[in-house]
Protein backbone atom coordinates (compact mmCIF):
# COMPACT_ATOMS: atom_id res chain seq x y z
CA UNK A 1 0.00 0.00 0.00
CA UNK A 2 1.05 3.37 -0.54
CA UNK A 3 1.29 6.41 1.90
CA UNK A 4 -2.18 7.58 0.46
CA UNK A 5 -4.66 4.61 1.26
CA UNK A 6 -7.85 3.54 2.43
CA UNK A 7 -9.91 5.14 -0.03
CA UNK A 8 -13.07 3.69 1.56
CA UNK A 9 -15.67 5.97 2.86
CA UNK A 10 -16.86 3.80 6.63
CA UNK A 11 -20.17 3.18 7.51
CA UNK A 12 -21.68 0.42 10.49
CA UNK A 13 -21.05 -2.16 8.15
CA UNK A 14 -17.63 -1.51 7.39
CA UNK A 15 -15.90 -0.94 10.83
CA UNK A 16 -12.28 -2.40 10.61
CA UNK A 17 -13.26 -5.06 12.84
CA UNK A 18 -12.65 -9.10 11.74
CA UNK A 19 -15.56 -9.95 14.20
CA UNK A 20 -17.81 -8.04 12.00
CA UNK A 21 -20.49 -10.38 11.07
CA UNK A 22 -21.42 -9.40 7.39
CA UNK A 23 -18.40 -11.56 6.48
CA UNK A 24 -20.05 -14.54 8.34
CA UNK A 25 -17.17 -16.16 9.52
CA UNK A 26 -16.97 -16.51 13.19
CA UNK A 27 -20.42 -17.67 12.68
CA UNK A 28 -19.87 -20.76 10.26
CA UNK A 29 -16.80 -21.27 12.06
CA UNK A 30 -18.72 -21.86 15.34
CA UNK A 31 -21.46 -23.40 13.78
CA UNK A 32 -18.96 -26.32 12.67
CA UNK A 33 -16.70 -26.60 15.64
CA UNK A 34 -18.85 -29.24 17.32
CA UNK A 35 -19.14 -31.20 14.32
CA UNK A 36 -15.43 -31.18 14.26
CA UNK A 37 -14.65 -32.39 17.65
CA UNK A 38 -16.99 -35.18 16.68
CA UNK A 39 -15.22 -36.38 14.00
CA UNK A 40 -11.39 -37.46 13.68
CA UNK A 41 -8.49 -35.78 12.10
CA UNK A 42 -8.38 -38.19 9.30
CA UNK A 43 -12.02 -36.81 8.38
CA UNK A 44 -10.69 -33.37 7.48
CA UNK A 45 -9.68 -32.15 4.23
CA UNK A 46 -6.38 -33.04 3.20
CA UNK A 47 -5.59 -29.23 2.56
CA UNK A 48 -6.64 -26.65 5.18
CA UNK A 49 -5.73 -23.03 4.89
CA UNK A 50 -6.38 -20.27 6.70
CA UNK A 51 -5.53 -16.55 4.90
CA UNK A 52 -4.92 -13.50 7.19
CA UNK A 53 -4.14 -9.93 6.66
CA UNK A 54 -2.58 -9.58 9.96
CA UNK A 55 -2.68 -6.25 12.24
CA UNK A 56 -0.30 -3.18 11.62
CA UNK A 57 -1.44 -1.55 15.32
CA UNK A 58 -0.50 -3.15 18.48
CA UNK A 59 -3.91 -2.25 20.13
CA UNK A 60 -7.27 -0.15 19.90
CA UNK A 61 -9.70 0.02 17.19
CA UNK A 62 -9.94 2.74 14.38
CA UNK A 63 -12.21 5.85 14.63
CA UNK A 64 -15.44 4.73 12.95
CA UNK A 65 -15.25 8.09 11.10
CA UNK A 66 -12.04 6.84 9.73
CA UNK A 67 -11.85 5.55 6.45
CA UNK A 68 -11.47 1.94 5.77
CA UNK A 69 -12.62 -1.46 4.28
CA UNK A 70 -13.93 -4.77 6.37
CA UNK A 71 -12.31 -7.00 2.95
CA UNK A 72 -8.83 -7.87 2.94
CA UNK A 73 -8.72 -7.12 -1.30
CA UNK A 74 -5.31 -7.71 -2.10
CA UNK A 75 -5.11 -11.27 -0.16
CA UNK A 76 -8.34 -11.78 -2.09
CA UNK A 77 -6.39 -11.13 -5.40
CA UNK A 78 -3.21 -13.14 -4.57
CA UNK A 79 -5.60 -16.14 -3.57
CA UNK A 80 -8.37 -15.92 -6.62
CA UNK A 81 -6.69 -18.49 -8.59
CA UNK A 82 -6.61 -21.04 -5.38
CA UNK A 83 -10.28 -19.96 -4.73
CA UNK A 84 -11.17 -20.95 -8.04
CA UNK A 85 -9.95 -24.24 -8.39
CA UNK A 86 -12.01 -24.93 -4.64
CA UNK A 87 -15.27 -23.64 -5.85
CA UNK A 88 -14.80 -25.69 -9.30
CA UNK A 89 -12.83 -29.06 -7.22
CA UNK A 90 -10.01 -28.93 -9.39
CA UNK A 91 -7.00 -31.11 -8.31
CA UNK A 92 -5.78 -30.99 -4.54
CA UNK A 93 -8.38 -27.91 -4.08
CA UNK A 94 -11.03 -30.04 -4.08
CA UNK A 95 -10.34 -31.48 -1.18
CA UNK A 96 -10.11 -28.26 1.10
CA UNK A 97 -11.36 -26.55 3.20
CA UNK A 98 -12.30 -23.90 0.68
CA UNK A 99 -14.45 -26.54 -1.37
CA UNK A 100 -17.78 -26.36 -1.68
CA UNK A 101 -20.79 -25.26 -3.12
CA UNK A 102 -20.79 -21.40 -1.76
CA UNK A 103 -18.88 -18.67 -1.80
CA UNK A 104 -19.36 -17.99 1.59
CA UNK A 105 -17.10 -21.22 2.68
CA UNK A 106 -14.03 -19.74 0.73
CA UNK A 107 -14.66 -16.53 2.83
CA UNK A 108 -14.92 -17.90 6.02
CA UNK A 109 -11.06 -18.65 5.57
CA UNK A 110 -9.54 -15.16 5.12
CA UNK A 111 -9.45 -12.38 8.45
CA UNK A 112 -9.02 -9.03 8.31
CA UNK A 113 -7.35 -7.93 11.36
CA UNK A 114 -6.84 -4.58 13.04
CA UNK A 115 -4.72 -4.32 16.19
CA UNK A 116 -3.78 -7.55 18.29
CA UNK A 117 -6.78 -6.95 20.23
CA UNK A 118 -8.19 -9.43 16.64
CA UNK A 119 -6.38 -11.91 18.43
CA UNK A 120 -8.54 -14.36 20.21
CA UNK A 121 -10.42 -14.17 16.22
CA UNK A 122 -7.29 -15.76 15.28
CA UNK A 123 -6.96 -18.30 17.69
CA UNK A 124 -10.44 -19.17 16.95
CA UNK A 125 -10.43 -19.76 13.28
CA UNK A 126 -6.99 -21.64 13.90
CA UNK A 127 -8.69 -23.80 16.31
CA UNK A 128 -11.79 -24.16 14.36
CA UNK A 129 -9.84 -24.85 11.05
CA UNK A 130 -6.35 -26.45 12.16
CA UNK A 131 -4.79 -25.75 8.93
CA UNK A 132 -1.92 -26.84 7.92
CA UNK A 133 -0.90 -23.88 5.96
CA UNK A 134 -1.27 -20.61 6.94
CA UNK A 135 -1.27 -17.54 4.42
CA UNK A 136 -0.05 -14.03 5.53
CA UNK A 137 -0.07 -11.21 3.44
CA UNK A 138 1.60 -7.97 4.62
CA UNK A 139 2.08 -4.33 4.61
CA UNK A 140 5.67 -2.96 6.06
CA UNK A 141 3.44 -1.43 9.30
CA UNK A 142 1.74 -5.25 9.59
CA UNK A 143 5.18 -7.08 10.02
CA UNK A 144 4.87 -6.86 14.12
CA UNK A 145 1.41 -8.59 13.48
CA UNK A 146 2.53 -11.12 11.21
CA UNK A 147 5.19 -11.83 13.58
CA UNK A 148 2.71 -12.69 16.65
CA UNK A 149 0.53 -14.57 14.02
CA UNK A 150 3.16 -16.88 13.40
CA UNK A 151 4.32 -17.38 16.58
CA UNK A 152 1.10 -18.40 17.46
CA UNK A 153 0.68 -20.66 14.53
CA UNK A 154 3.86 -22.38 15.10
CA UNK A 155 2.73 -22.62 18.75
CA UNK A 156 -0.41 -24.17 18.44
CA UNK A 157 1.16 -27.11 15.10
CA UNK A 158 4.44 -26.97 15.00
CA UNK A 159 5.86 -28.36 12.23
CA UNK A 160 2.22 -29.79 11.10
CA UNK A 161 2.06 -26.16 9.95
CA UNK A 162 3.61 -24.32 6.49
CA UNK A 163 3.61 -20.44 7.52
CA UNK A 164 4.01 -18.54 4.24
CA UNK A 165 4.99 -14.78 4.23
CA UNK A 166 4.01 -12.54 1.29
CA UNK A 167 2.44 -8.90 0.43
CA UNK A 168 3.61 -5.49 -0.31
CA UNK A 169 6.44 -5.76 2.51
CA UNK A 170 7.93 -8.85 0.85
CA UNK A 171 8.29 -7.83 -2.29
CA UNK A 172 9.62 -4.63 -1.32
CA UNK A 173 12.70 -6.34 0.09
CA UNK A 174 13.23 -9.31 -1.49
CA UNK A 175 13.78 -8.80 -5.53
CA UNK A 176 16.01 -9.35 -8.20
CA UNK A 177 19.00 -7.43 -9.04
CA UNK A 178 18.81 -8.36 -12.55
CA UNK A 179 15.49 -8.74 -13.50
CA UNK A 180 16.05 -10.21 -16.60
CA UNK A 181 17.94 -12.80 -15.59
CA UNK A 182 15.95 -14.70 -13.26
CA UNK A 183 18.64 -16.34 -10.98
CA UNK A 184 18.91 -17.35 -8.10
CA UNK A 185 22.57 -15.52 -7.54
CA UNK A 186 20.83 -12.18 -8.29
CA UNK A 187 18.47 -12.43 -5.23
CA UNK A 188 18.54 -9.17 -3.12
CA UNK A 189 17.48 -8.89 0.38
CA UNK A 190 17.20 -5.56 2.17
CA UNK A 191 17.82 -4.89 5.33
CA UNK A 192 14.10 -5.87 6.59
CA UNK A 193 13.73 -8.87 4.43
CA UNK A 194 12.07 -11.33 6.62
CA UNK A 195 14.09 -14.27 5.15
CA UNK A 196 17.47 -12.42 6.19
CA UNK A 197 15.97 -11.71 9.45
CA UNK A 198 15.54 -15.26 10.19
CA UNK A 199 19.12 -16.04 8.49
CA UNK A 200 20.70 -13.75 10.78
CA UNK A 201 19.35 -15.14 13.94
CA UNK A 202 16.89 -11.83 14.46
CA UNK A 203 13.70 -13.85 13.94
CA UNK A 204 12.88 -16.78 15.07
CA UNK A 205 12.09 -19.34 12.24
CA UNK A 206 8.60 -18.83 12.24
CA UNK A 207 8.23 -18.26 8.21
CA UNK A 208 8.65 -21.37 6.63
CA UNK A 209 8.30 -19.50 3.06
CA UNK A 210 8.67 -15.97 2.11
CA UNK A 211 7.33 -15.42 -1.36
CA UNK A 212 7.73 -11.89 -3.11
CA UNK A 213 5.86 -10.55 -6.41
CA UNK A 214 2.53 -12.57 -8.06
CA UNK A 215 0.82 -14.69 -5.76
CA UNK A 216 -2.05 -16.04 -7.53
CA UNK A 217 -0.73 -19.21 -9.32
CA UNK A 218 2.60 -19.47 -6.69
CA UNK A 219 -0.45 -19.76 -3.87
CA UNK A 220 -2.97 -22.44 -6.24
CA UNK A 221 0.41 -24.81 -7.21
CA UNK A 222 1.85 -24.88 -3.45
CA UNK A 223 -1.52 -25.92 -2.49
CA UNK A 224 -1.38 -28.76 -4.84
CA UNK A 225 1.92 -29.71 -4.07
CA UNK A 226 0.77 -30.06 -0.43
CA UNK A 227 -2.05 -31.31 -0.96
CA UNK A 228 -0.65 -34.47 -2.08
CA UNK A 229 2.23 -34.53 0.98
CA UNK A 230 1.83 -35.15 4.49
CA UNK A 231 3.24 -33.54 7.49
CA UNK A 232 5.49 -32.90 8.12
CA UNK A 233 6.74 -31.33 4.68
CA UNK A 234 10.03 -31.73 3.45
CA UNK A 235 9.92 -27.62 1.96
CA UNK A 236 13.65 -27.91 0.81
CA UNK A 237 12.48 -30.93 -1.32
CA UNK A 238 9.16 -29.65 -2.28
CA UNK A 239 10.89 -26.63 -3.76
CA UNK A 240 14.20 -27.80 -5.51
CA UNK A 241 11.70 -29.62 -7.83
CA UNK A 242 9.16 -26.55 -7.54
CA UNK A 243 7.96 -25.38 -11.60
CA UNK A 244 9.66 -22.35 -11.72
CA UNK A 245 7.29 -22.04 -15.33
CA UNK A 246 4.85 -21.38 -12.87
CA UNK A 247 3.34 -17.79 -14.44
CA UNK A 248 4.23 -14.66 -12.77
CA UNK A 249 7.30 -12.86 -11.67
CA UNK A 250 7.64 -13.88 -7.76
CA UNK A 251 10.59 -15.30 -5.88
CA UNK A 252 10.38 -17.82 -3.06
CA UNK A 253 12.56 -17.80 -0.42
CA UNK A 254 13.33 -20.90 2.35
CA UNK A 255 14.56 -18.75 5.08
CA UNK A 256 15.75 -22.09 7.08
CA UNK A 257 17.93 -22.96 3.77
CA UNK A 258 19.65 -20.81 1.53
CA UNK A 259 17.42 -22.08 -1.10
CA UNK A 260 16.41 -19.28 -3.17
CA UNK A 261 13.64 -20.38 -6.31
CA UNK A 262 13.29 -17.65 -8.86
CA UNK A 263 10.25 -17.46 -11.18
CA UNK A 264 10.88 -18.21 -15.06
CA UNK A 265 9.17 -15.12 -15.44
CA UNK A 266 6.17 -16.03 -17.55
CA UNK A 267 3.49 -13.40 -17.62
CA UNK A 268 -0.18 -13.94 -15.56
CA UNK A 269 -2.83 -13.32 -18.70
CA UNK A 270 -4.82 -10.48 -17.04
CA UNK A 271 -7.50 -12.07 -18.91
CA UNK A 272 -7.84 -15.44 -17.62
CA UNK A 273 -7.77 -14.03 -13.90
CA UNK A 274 -11.48 -14.83 -12.27
CA UNK A 275 -13.01 -11.97 -10.26
CA UNK A 276 -13.20 -11.70 -7.12
CA UNK A 277 -16.84 -11.01 -6.46
CA UNK A 278 -18.41 -14.52 -7.86
CA UNK A 279 -15.19 -16.28 -5.77
CA UNK A 280 -15.54 -14.41 -1.93
CA UNK A 281 -19.19 -12.24 -1.85
CA UNK A 282 -19.23 -9.04 -1.24
CA UNK A 283 -19.94 -7.86 2.36
CA UNK A 284 -19.28 -4.05 2.56
CA UNK A 285 -21.12 -1.34 1.84
CA UNK A 286 -19.52 2.21 1.87
CA UNK A 287 -21.45 5.63 2.75
CA UNK A 288 -21.05 7.11 -0.38
CA UNK A 289 -22.92 4.89 -2.28
CA UNK A 290 -25.88 4.87 0.10
CA UNK A 291 -26.39 1.30 0.97
CA UNK A 292 -25.74 -0.17 -1.70
CA UNK A 293 -23.28 -3.40 -1.07
CA UNK A 294 -19.61 -2.40 -2.42
CA UNK A 295 -17.69 -5.08 -4.33
CA UNK A 296 -13.32 -4.51 -4.60
CA UNK A 297 -12.82 -4.58 -8.20
CA UNK A 298 -9.23 -4.54 -10.48
CA UNK A 299 -8.45 -3.65 -14.18
CA UNK A 300 -5.14 -5.85 -13.53
CA UNK A 301 -3.10 -3.06 -15.28
CA UNK A 302 -0.22 -3.44 -12.74
CA UNK A 303 0.82 -3.21 -8.98
CA UNK A 304 1.23 0.30 -8.83
CA UNK A 305 0.75 3.81 -10.23
CA UNK A 306 2.08 5.32 -13.36
CA UNK A 307 3.23 8.41 -11.66
CA UNK A 308 7.44 7.82 -9.55
CA UNK A 309 6.25 10.57 -6.22
CA UNK A 310 9.04 9.68 -4.38
CA UNK A 311 7.04 9.76 -0.47
CA UNK A 312 4.88 6.67 -2.16
CA UNK A 313 5.13 2.82 -2.31
CA UNK A 314 3.18 2.43 -5.43
CA UNK A 315 5.78 4.62 -7.24
CA UNK A 316 6.31 3.40 -10.95
CA UNK A 317 9.69 3.04 -10.34
CA UNK A 318 9.13 0.12 -7.81
CA UNK A 319 6.00 -1.32 -8.89
CA UNK A 320 6.74 -0.92 -12.65
CA UNK A 321 4.47 0.13 -15.59
CA UNK A 322 1.56 -0.76 -17.22
CA UNK A 323 0.54 -4.43 -18.23
CA UNK A 324 -1.97 -4.73 -21.24
CA UNK A 325 -3.91 -1.39 -21.13
CA UNK A 326 -5.31 -2.29 -24.30
CA UNK A 327 -7.57 -5.01 -23.00
CA UNK A 328 -8.34 -3.48 -19.39
CA UNK A 329 -11.66 -1.43 -19.83
CA UNK A 330 -12.91 -4.80 -20.83
CA UNK A 331 -11.52 -6.69 -18.13
CA UNK A 332 -13.28 -4.18 -15.97
CA UNK A 333 -16.52 -4.30 -17.42
CA UNK A 334 -16.09 -7.92 -16.79
CA UNK A 335 -15.46 -7.15 -12.98
CA UNK A 336 -18.43 -4.80 -12.74
CA UNK A 337 -20.63 -7.11 -14.50
CA UNK A 338 -19.71 -9.90 -12.11
CA UNK A 339 -20.36 -7.93 -9.39
CA UNK A 340 -23.90 -7.12 -10.46
CA UNK A 341 -24.33 -10.76 -10.17
CA UNK A 342 -23.29 -11.90 -7.24
CA UNK A 343 -25.25 -8.81 -5.11
CA UNK A 344 -28.28 -9.56 -7.00
CA UNK A 345 -28.01 -13.08 -5.73
CA UNK A 346 -26.66 -12.82 -2.32
CA UNK A 347 -28.22 -9.09 -1.50
CA UNK A 348 -31.09 -8.91 -4.00
CA UNK A 349 -32.71 -5.61 -1.83
CA UNK A 350 -29.44 -3.71 -1.68
CA UNK A 351 -28.24 -2.73 -4.83
CA UNK A 352 -24.77 -2.84 -6.30
CA UNK A 353 -21.66 -0.11 -6.07
CA UNK A 354 -18.12 -1.11 -6.53
CA UNK A 355 -14.65 0.33 -5.93
CA UNK A 356 -12.10 0.40 -8.96
CA UNK A 357 -8.99 -0.48 -6.86
CA UNK A 358 -6.50 0.37 -9.65
CA UNK A 359 -4.29 3.33 -8.61
CA UNK A 360 -5.34 5.40 -11.14
CA UNK A 361 -8.74 4.13 -12.74
CA UNK A 362 -7.11 2.19 -15.76
CA UNK A 363 -3.73 4.33 -15.64
CA UNK A 364 -5.88 7.43 -16.87
CA UNK A 365 -5.01 6.15 -20.33
CA UNK A 366 -8.09 8.39 -22.39
CA UNK A 367 -8.58 5.18 -25.39
CA UNK A 368 -9.01 2.87 -22.01
CA UNK A 369 -11.52 6.07 -20.25
CA UNK A 370 -13.47 6.01 -23.42
CA UNK A 371 -13.46 2.26 -24.24
CA UNK A 372 -15.35 1.74 -20.88
CA UNK A 373 -17.83 4.84 -21.39
CA UNK A 374 -18.68 2.80 -24.41
CA UNK A 375 -19.05 -0.69 -22.92
CA UNK A 376 -21.27 0.78 -20.15
CA UNK A 377 -23.01 2.75 -22.80
CA UNK A 378 -23.65 -0.32 -25.02
CA UNK A 379 -24.66 -2.72 -22.53
CA UNK A 380 -25.50 -0.58 -19.35
CA UNK A 381 -25.09 -2.44 -16.03
CA UNK A 382 -26.83 -1.74 -12.88
CA UNK A 383 -24.03 -0.77 -10.94
CA UNK A 384 -22.67 2.81 -9.29
CA UNK A 385 -18.54 2.66 -9.15
CA UNK A 386 -15.81 4.76 -7.61
CA UNK A 387 -12.06 4.61 -8.71
CA UNK A 388 -9.04 7.14 -7.93
CA UNK A 389 -7.37 10.08 -10.40
CA UNK A 390 -4.89 12.58 -9.91
CA UNK A 391 -5.96 16.63 -9.53
CA UNK A 392 -4.56 16.95 -12.85
CA UNK A 393 -6.07 13.67 -14.59
CA UNK A 394 -9.62 14.96 -13.41
CA UNK A 395 -8.82 18.89 -15.37
CA UNK A 396 -7.27 16.78 -18.26
CA UNK A 397 -10.14 14.21 -18.90
CA UNK A 398 -13.04 16.89 -17.86
CA UNK A 399 -15.17 15.61 -20.43
CA UNK A 400 -14.64 12.04 -19.86
CA UNK A 401 -15.69 12.20 -16.02
CA UNK A 402 -18.90 14.07 -17.32
CA UNK A 403 -19.32 11.16 -19.73
CA UNK A 404 -18.16 8.31 -16.60
CA UNK A 405 -20.58 10.05 -14.77
CA UNK A 406 -23.48 9.08 -16.85
CA UNK A 407 -22.31 5.83 -16.58
CA UNK A 408 -22.21 5.36 -12.81
CA UNK A 409 -19.29 7.03 -11.69
CA UNK A 410 -20.37 8.51 -8.37
CA UNK A 411 -17.09 8.62 -6.33
CA UNK A 412 -14.18 10.28 -7.02
CA UNK A 413 -10.71 9.86 -4.69
CA UNK A 414 -7.67 12.09 -5.29
CA UNK A 415 -4.62 12.68 -3.67
CA UNK A 416 -4.04 15.84 -1.97
CA UNK A 417 -1.43 15.44 0.33
CA UNK A 418 -0.53 19.47 0.12
CA UNK A 419 -0.97 23.09 -0.51
CA UNK A 420 2.39 24.07 -2.04
CA UNK A 421 4.60 20.64 -3.88
CA UNK A 422 7.19 22.76 -3.53
CA UNK A 423 7.53 23.03 -0.03
CA UNK A 424 8.14 19.26 0.34
CA UNK A 425 10.05 18.72 -2.44
CA UNK A 426 7.69 18.63 -5.78
CA UNK A 427 5.61 15.57 -6.31
CA UNK A 428 6.10 13.59 -9.76
CA UNK A 429 2.74 13.59 -10.40
CA UNK A 430 2.27 17.63 -9.93
CA UNK A 431 2.23 17.74 -14.21
CA UNK A 432 -0.41 20.97 -14.71
CA UNK A 433 1.54 23.32 -12.74
CA UNK A 434 1.48 25.82 -15.42
CA UNK A 435 -2.10 26.27 -15.03
CA UNK A 436 -2.05 27.76 -11.78
CA UNK A 437 -1.40 26.41 -8.29
CA UNK A 438 -1.99 22.93 -7.24
CA UNK A 439 -4.53 24.59 -4.57
CA UNK A 440 -6.70 26.27 -7.40
CA UNK A 441 -6.22 23.01 -9.22
CA UNK A 442 -7.95 21.12 -6.17
CA UNK A 443 -10.40 23.81 -6.33
CA UNK A 444 -11.46 23.87 -9.94
CA UNK A 445 -11.36 19.63 -9.60
CA UNK A 446 -13.86 20.26 -6.88
CA UNK A 447 -16.37 21.68 -9.13
CA UNK A 448 -16.58 19.68 -11.72
CA UNK A 449 -16.73 16.92 -9.50
CA UNK A 450 -20.07 18.55 -7.68
CA UNK A 451 -20.91 20.09 -11.35
CA UNK A 452 -21.23 16.38 -12.34
CA UNK A 453 -22.60 14.78 -9.12
CA UNK A 454 -19.78 12.91 -8.15
CA UNK A 455 -18.94 12.61 -4.01
CA UNK A 456 -14.96 13.64 -3.72
CA UNK A 457 -12.97 11.68 -0.90
CA UNK A 458 -9.09 13.57 -0.36
CA UNK A 459 -6.12 11.58 0.87
CA UNK A 460 -4.09 14.33 3.13
CA UNK A 461 -0.58 13.08 3.62
CA UNK A 462 1.53 15.13 6.29
CA UNK A 463 5.41 14.47 7.63
CA UNK A 464 6.65 15.43 3.78
CA UNK A 465 8.72 18.41 4.86
CA UNK A 466 5.80 20.86 5.42
CA UNK A 467 5.65 23.25 8.04
CA UNK A 468 2.70 22.37 10.97
CA UNK A 469 1.56 25.74 9.94
CA UNK A 470 1.19 24.81 6.34
CA UNK A 471 -0.79 21.20 8.30
CA UNK A 472 -3.56 23.48 9.71
CA UNK A 473 -3.95 25.96 6.30
CA UNK A 474 -4.60 22.60 4.33
CA UNK A 475 -7.09 20.86 6.98
CA UNK A 476 -8.70 24.82 7.07
CA UNK A 477 -9.06 24.77 3.19
CA UNK A 478 -10.69 21.38 2.71
CA UNK A 479 -13.28 22.59 5.35
CA UNK A 480 -14.23 25.99 3.07
CA UNK A 481 -13.66 23.91 -0.18
CA UNK A 482 -16.61 21.09 1.72
CA UNK A 483 -18.69 24.20 2.58
CA UNK A 484 -18.75 26.05 -0.59
CA UNK A 485 -19.37 22.82 -2.75
CA UNK A 486 -19.68 19.80 -1.12
CA UNK A 487 -16.55 18.40 -1.51
CA UNK A 488 -14.79 16.99 -0.27
CA UNK A 489 -17.05 14.41 1.37
CA UNK A 490 -14.42 12.53 2.66
CA UNK A 491 -11.00 12.71 4.07
CA UNK A 492 -8.24 10.36 4.88
CA UNK A 493 -5.13 11.58 6.66
CA UNK A 494 -2.53 9.93 6.88
CA UNK A 495 1.61 10.35 8.36
CA UNK A 496 4.20 9.46 5.87
CA UNK A 497 5.91 6.04 6.22
CA UNK A 498 9.28 5.23 4.95
CA UNK A 499 8.69 1.92 2.94
CA UNK A 500 11.29 -0.26 1.72
CA UNK A 501 10.73 0.41 -1.62
CA UNK A 502 13.29 -2.05 -3.09
CA UNK A 503 16.25 0.46 -1.57
CA UNK A 504 15.06 3.37 -3.21
CA UNK A 505 14.81 4.55 0.67
CA UNK A 506 17.35 7.47 0.55
CA UNK A 507 19.50 5.42 2.82
CA UNK A 508 17.57 4.56 5.54
CA UNK A 509 17.20 0.85 6.12
CA UNK A 510 14.87 0.27 9.14
CA UNK A 511 14.34 -3.25 9.94
CA UNK A 512 10.75 -2.79 11.36
CA UNK A 513 10.69 -5.32 13.55
CA UNK A 514 8.99 -2.89 16.07
CA UNK A 515 5.44 -1.87 15.67
CA UNK A 516 5.03 1.18 14.38
CA UNK A 517 3.66 3.10 16.85
CA UNK A 518 4.36 2.11 20.61
CA UNK A 519 0.89 2.48 22.43
CA UNK A 520 0.01 5.80 24.28
CA UNK A 521 -0.93 9.35 23.08
CA UNK A 522 0.15 9.06 19.29
CA UNK A 523 -1.33 5.26 19.13
CA UNK A 524 -4.98 7.18 20.51
CA UNK A 525 -4.66 9.98 17.60
CA UNK A 526 -3.11 8.04 15.09
CA UNK A 527 -6.45 5.86 14.69
CA UNK A 528 -7.66 8.50 12.78
CA UNK A 529 -5.27 8.36 10.42
CA UNK A 530 -5.31 5.67 7.42
CA UNK A 531 -1.53 4.95 7.85
CA UNK A 532 0.96 6.48 9.84
CA UNK A 533 3.77 6.16 12.16
CA UNK A 534 5.67 7.71 15.00
CA UNK A 535 8.84 5.50 14.54
CA UNK A 536 9.22 5.02 10.13
CA UNK A 537 9.26 8.64 9.32
CA UNK A 538 10.86 9.42 6.13
CA UNK A 539 14.22 10.72 5.85
CA UNK A 540 14.94 13.56 7.28
CA UNK A 541 11.47 14.30 8.94
CA UNK A 542 10.65 13.72 12.48
CA UNK A 543 7.43 12.87 13.68
CA UNK A 544 4.91 15.29 15.03
CA UNK A 545 5.08 17.06 18.54
CA UNK A 546 1.92 15.19 20.41
CA UNK A 547 0.20 19.16 20.46
CA UNK A 548 0.48 19.12 17.06
CA UNK A 549 -0.87 15.85 16.08
CA UNK A 550 -4.02 16.74 18.52
CA UNK A 551 -4.44 20.15 16.83
CA UNK A 552 -4.64 17.88 13.50
CA UNK A 553 -7.12 15.49 15.25
CA UNK A 554 -9.45 18.08 16.08
CA UNK A 555 -9.06 19.64 12.91
CA UNK A 556 -10.61 16.04 11.88
CA UNK A 557 -13.17 16.61 13.40
CA UNK A 558 -14.25 19.88 12.81
CA UNK A 559 -14.43 18.73 9.11
CA UNK A 560 -16.22 15.41 9.89
CA UNK A 561 -18.89 17.44 11.49
CA UNK A 562 -19.17 20.59 9.29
Amino acid sequence: MSNIQQPYPADSLTRPTVLDEATGSRRFCRSRRSSKNTTNAGSRPALRVVAVAPPDWIHGKKDTRALNSSDPASLFNACRVAASRALSRTGAWANSNWAGETRSKVRANFLLMYSLDDIPAFIEMMECEKPNVLLLGAMTLCMPGAIECAKIAKEMFGDDIVVVLGGRHVTETIYLWHAKARQAADVVHHRASPARLIREGQLPSIFDVVVSGDGEFFIAELGEILGHNRAPYDLKAIFAEFDRATPGDWIASLPASSLEVVSAGIPIDANELPPLASLFGVSAAFAVFGGRMTAHVFSDTGRGCVYDCDFCSEKSGVTGGLRDIANAAKRLYGQLEDAVNVIEEDHPDRGASAFVEDSILLGGSPRALDALCELLEAKPLAIVFGAQFTVDQVLRREHQIARLSRVGLRYIFIGLETLDPDEIGGMSKNIGSRNGSWQARSDRVFQILAQNGIACGCALLFGLGESHRSRITLLDAVVEARRQTGCPAFLSANWAVQHPLRGQSGGLEYDYLDWGTPAGPYLDNFHHFGEASLNYCLENQAPPEILELEEIVHRLRVFQSS
